[in-house]
This record gives C-alpha cells, structure tokens and sequence, in this order.
C-alpha cells in the first residue's frame, strides 16, 4: 500500500462591498467592471415578476458600456426555486454560448439569489456572481453571505454551495414597489437579525411599529429606519458570517427562528413565506427558550407583540400536522441521530452560547414534538 499526499494550503481574499441606498442600482455597471470583470459576458439572471420591472433597464444600461448581455428568467415564487429550474437556467446558458467568460448578476428577491448564484456556484465549476437584492426580506437573509441552494420536496435549501459574491447592492427604491406582505416578510427576518444581536435595534423597530404604528408602507418611506435597517441586517450578518465562512458553529446562530420556520414552510407545501414562517419560529424558540431560563415572559412578550404590531403571524397555522413539521426538520442540516441542533436566544439582542463555545443545543426528537404539540393543544 502506497498513501501519496496531495497539500493544498489555501489563502482566498473573498471580501466583497455591500452598496445601500436609494438609486443604487447605477452603481452595477461600476461594479461589475471591476476586478477583472469587465471583458466578462454578462447573464441577469431573474424571475418573471422583476424581469418586467427592472431587468430590462438594467441589461440596457450595461449595454451602454459595450457588454454582451443577456437576461434569463424563470417563473416567480419560492415554489420554482428547484433543480429543475437551475437545469433548465443552465441549458439556456450553454445554448447561448456562455462559458468560463460568464459574470451572472442575480437580480431579485431571496429567490432568485439563492438560485442564481447556485448557478453560478457550478457553472464551468464556478464563475463569478454579482447580487442586486430588489427586496427587503433579500436584503435581510439571502444577499449577504454565500449560501446558494435550491429547495427540494423535503425541505428548504437542502442542495446548494458557498459562493460568495463579487459585490451586494441593495437599492431602498425597490421597496417602495413592494406590497405590504412582502415588506411584512422582510421584517420578519429583520427582528431575527435584531434579536440575535442588536437590543438598540430591536428597540427602534418597537418604537416604529409598536408605539408609533408604522404600517409597511409608511416603513418604507420613513429614510432614516430604512438605512438603519438595511445597514444593521448587513452588518449584523457581515459579522457573523466573517467570524465563521462555512457554518462551523457562530454563523449557526443566523438560524435562529429557522428551525422550525423552514420545516414549517416545507410541512405547509411553501403556501406560507419564508418571513412570516420565520416570525413564527422565532416566537416558538423565545416562548420555548423561556422555559428554560434563557429569556424572560417579558421578552417573550416584547417579541410578540412587535410582531403583531408588524402584521407578521407568531403562532402556528390552525390545523398544522405536527408529524410533517417533524419529517421536514428531520431533512433540514441540523439533524443528527436523534437529536437536532436549536439555537436560542438570550434576552434581547444576544445569542445562549452553550458547553465547549456552541450556538447550537441537541434536543431530542421527543421534546421538540411534546413542545409543538402543546403549541397546538393550547390553540397554537
């Protein structure tokens, strides 16, 4: 028997600028001359809803400086976030000639991100890929941090890579064509991000939506929440995932919310939204969380009510099947032996950090199953 060693010791600069604020799409061709990317042929890849609103202009304006481009849509909604349509995206590459010269720009909400850039993520084993998020609940989860995927019948995200971005753009115009639903969605995951780290934060949004009744679309229009906002749930997020790349242990806690929200979301066939099954999984943690010490009835209360003052659902859909939320977790990435890994937060604004420096605790598959069903027994 003869052991040869193969020694790969790697050093990859992958940092990447976030660019926030109104008009900022201008910024993309700037950008995407950058770094070596300007003699690269350029594919926008999006849905059907924001083709008709933004990509044609923004496949014009790229034009004007000389680039091939060319914009691929798929139907819209996270029910098409499959692998069948990234197939189908790639087929449509290759037929029109794109190959290792590609620069994909992923222009849409959380959707389109997550598939194009795992597109991008395998296209001729990788090519590069610019993020131009057109919505809130985008900009809170899925533009910052390299995890690309594709859903599949057994839970959300189960097939996918790290691939970072070139760059992030968040244009707050975009906000203002979205419906008070969407904008609901994206605040969901703002008050994950706020709750995990930022108690300031948490309290300014009680301020907009609890004691001054914001609606969505009043949110936003007011300028100075709406940086705030895009700025904390980047920086919040930049933080986390700087300090751990691949999901190692700290990046775990950006799931707080999301174990039982993404099995929700898979258990109900994805008829209910990533951010409003999120709100409702991270009302589930905090009221579970409380039973162990780990907040208060305040804090649970506090949480509560901002998300209702929101509009954001924070108990489980009437007539939810408990076994199928429990199929769907087991499919999800935290599921080891009979155990799955659950993050909690602490009070307000901070994460429970558990034995040897983990975010994450095993629970056992009995008591995530006794918790649930008493959330349904006590009317959800």
């Amino acid at each position: 028997m003869e052991e040869i060693r193969v020694k790969l010791v790697r050093t990859v600069d992958e940092s990447y600028p976030i660019v926030i604020g109104h008009g900022a799409t201008a910024c993309v061709s700037d950008l995407a001359n950058r770094d070596g990317l300007a003699s690269r042929r350029i594919a926008i890849i999006t849905d059907t809803t924001v083709e008709k609103l933004a990509a044609g202009a923004l496949a014009e304006d790229l034009r004007l400086t000389g680039r091939d481009v060319r914009v691929i849509a798929f139907p819209a909604g996270e029910k098409n976030k499959t692998r069948q349509t990234k197939e189908a995206i790639e087929d449509q590459l290759i037929a029109a000639g794109f190959g290792r010269d590609t620069l994909v720009i992923a222009l849409g909400g959380g959707v389109v991100t997550d598939l194009a850039g795992f597109v991008a993520a395998t296209y001729t084993r990788g090519v590069p890929y610019l993020s131009v998020s057109t919505t809130l609940l985008g900009a809170a989860d899925a533009s910052v941090g390299g995890k690309t995927a594709v859903d599949t019948p057994a839970a959300t995200n189960l097939i996918g890579a790290f691939h970072q971005p070139v760059a992030v753009v968040i244009d707050l115009d975009r906000w203002l064509t979205l419906s008070d639903s969407q904008i609901r969605e994206g605040l969901g995951e703002t008050v994950k991000q706020a709750c995990l780290a930022d108690a300031e934060f948490f309290a300014a949004l009680e301020d907009a939506f609890v004691t001054r009744g914001l609606t969505p679309a009043e949110f936003v229009r007011d300028d100075a929440l709406t940086v705030l906002t895009a700025r904390r749930n980047c920086e919040i997020k930049r933080d986390f995932v700087a300090s751990d790349v691949h999901e190692g242990n700290r990046r775990m806690g950006l799931n707080l919310g999301h174990t039982i929200g993404r099995a929700l979301e898979s258990a109900l066939g994805y008829t209910l939204s990533h951010g409003y099954c999120v709100a409702i999984g991270l009302a589930l943690q905090a009221r579970w969380g409380a039973t162990f010490g780990y907040v208060s009835s305040g804090d649970v209360a506090r949480l509560e009510r901002l998300l209702g003052a929101i509009g954001l659902p924070y108990r489980l859909p009437e007539g939810v099947d408990v076994s199928r939320i429990m199929d769907a977790m087991w499919h999800d990435k935290k599921g080891t032996t009979n155990t799955i890994r659950f993050v909690f937060q602490r009070g307000v604004g901070d994460l429970m950090v558990f034995d040897c420096g983990r975010y994450a605790r095993p629970v056992q598959e009995s008591a995530i199953r006794a918790f649930l069903e008493s959330q349904v027994a006590a009317g959800q």
